[in-house]
């Protein structure tokens, strides 16, 4: 599943110009946040989710941060290290709002609840098939016809 996220963030990277936003969260593993963070060397500004000391994301935080210059937002389903099961609907209602792309790390949510990606509203959904007694192989979803480019909207 990393090598994929860096292999989205290389492609989707590419298509982001100086000054556009990602947003990642504090709760989030290395493995979704270490390959959108890596877009900081081309110009683009990464901005964090606060996580409460409840140990969930601050809603408020999140909704703040999503602002029109947002292209992507990348946030685990869950959270490996707390157990946090994160509010995926308010993600998607506001990255449409924003026009901007979701990305799910949802490693740590499959193997315990059902994935529904026309649900979720997921763009992009990545986990691996180990820790739901899988082999050892990351998967990639992408939304049909779901561009990369983060300049188009469709």
């Amino acid at each position: 599943m990393t090598t994929l996220s860096f292999n989205l963030s290389a492609a989707i990277g590419r298509t982001l110009e100086k000054g556009d936003e990602v947003l990642v969260t504090q709760l989030d593993h290395e493995g979704n946040r270490g390959p959108w963070l890596g877009l900081q060397e081309r110009g683009v500004v990464v901005r964090e989710v606060r996580l409460l000391e409840s140990g969930e994301l601050d809603p408020a935080d999140m909704a703040a941060k999503i602002t029109a210059r947002t292209k992507l937002f990348a946030i685990g389903a869950s959270a490996n290290s707390l157990g946090t099961v994160n509010d995926l609907a308010l993600a998607r209602r506001l990255t449409r709002q924003a026009g901007a792309l979701l990305v799910i790390d949802a490693v740590h949510y499959a193997p315990h609840f059902p994935i529904d990606v026309q649900a979720l509203g997921a763009d992009f959904l990545l986990c691996s098939g180990y820790k739901f007694y899988g082999p050892h192989v990351g998967v990639l979803y992408s939304r049909p016809a779901r561009s990369i480019d983060c300049r188009r909207t469709d």
